[in-house]
């Protein structure tokens, strides 16, 4: 349940950002919290990682504490479920200062992203052995444009540079916490946490994932996660 970096065998600690109210899905209940194929979103997340026999623990920041423990406090390899922040960023940080000790290597996972596949985990946290930052990304397929706030469209980027970010994505722990530290010193928010780790002049690389591993984010999302589930993805 580790990782070997310069021959020494470093633990990995998933840390899953639980806190989010889902408002885009509509109703009054998280994403993470609905079910899918009848199995709450949060639980098939969690399961992927208690699986992973690179993963040494997990630890869940959550708003619903309550709920995340009945549905997942049992489950293989959680080691603690922390109160979230306000936003994602802070709810990673939470998370991140209850993981267990250092060195180590972080996994950062939204909790609704259910569908990642053990190959592409475990490929990624293999990669961390050599480099400090990955993310799981795909290559766009669509013809991306740079639009101004009057609709205008401004350019249009070539797409062979260009990839969808998705999660997990893997840093060892002393860079994340560095990156994290600046980032709150600085006022600055990151669309994701590879964005904080930029700006501390870290090279961050790509790792390839599948465009199956998908974010649930509107009941659309959902329809195309059951029927993907209902193939065999």
């Amino acid at each position: 349940m580790s990782v070997a970096i310069e021959g020494v065998q470093v633990p990995v600690s998933a840390v899953i950002p639980a806190a989010g109210s889902g408002t885009r899905m509509g109703g009054g209940t998280a994403k993470q919290f609905l079910p899918l194929r009848g199995e709450p979103v949060l639980v098939r997340t969690v399961k992927l990682f208690s699986a992973c026999p690179l993963v040494d623990e997990i630890v869940i920041a959550a708003a619903d504490l309550e709920t995340t423990r009945e549905l997942v406090g049992h489950l293989p390899k959680v080691a603690r479920i922390v109160p979230g922040g306000a936003t994602r960023q802070e709810s990673v940080w939470a998370a991140l200062q209850a993981v267990h000790s250092r060195p180590r290597i972080v996994a950062v996972h939204d909790a609704a992203r259910p569908l990642l596949t053990p190959a592409v985990l475990e490929g990624v946290l293999r990669a961390a052995a050599v480099h400090p930052a990955l993310v799981v990304a795909v290559p766009v397929q669509d013809t991306i444009k740079q639009v101004a706030p009057d609709g205008t469209v401004v350019a249009t980027p070539d797409r062979g540079s260009l990839w969808a970010v998705q999660t997990p994505q893997v840093f060892w722990a002393d860079v994340l916490v560095q990156a994290f530290r600046q980032a709150m010193a600085d006022g600055f928010t990151g669309t994701d946490d590879a964005s904080l780790v930029e700006r501390i002049g870290v090279p961050v690389r790509v790792f390839r994932g599948e465009p199956t591993n998908l974010k649930l984010t509107t009941p659309a999302d959902f329809r195309v996660a059951e029927a993907l589930l209902e193939g065999g993805a």
